[in-house]
């Protein structure tokens, strides 16, 4: 994947000496930045609680989806216990068996 920044001349200047210093390709000074922004924002109680926030909001709208799907097929399959597919077939036929 091609992941292309825009950065001013100035620090495009500091990272091109520091590189010549330190031997790391353009590739390797970018993981190694990036890596380094998405540690600190992982670190970040604020950010953290965006993200649970985030997840909560998703499940609460799959939960709606979900009753809404079942009131429009009239299933109860997860309330049932049974999973989806492995209560009875709903065209009547039975599987072939060996006995026959």
């Amino acid at each position: 994947m091609v992941f292309a920044v825009r950065i001013d001349p100035a620090l495009r200047e500091q990272v091109e000496g520091l590189r010549g210093i330190t031997e790391q390709s353009v590739n390797e000074v970018g993981v190694e930045a990036l890596t380094a922004w998405v540690d600190n924002k992982l670190a970040d109680e604020e950010v953290r609680d965006k993200a649970m926030a985030g997840i909560e909001e998703e499940e609460r709208r799959l939960q709606e989806r979900r009753s809404a799907i079942q009131k429009v097929l009239g299933a109860t399959a997860s309330t049932s216990g049974e999973a989806p597919g492995t209560g009875p077939s709903r065209s009547g036929r039975r599987g072939k068996s060996s006995d026959s």
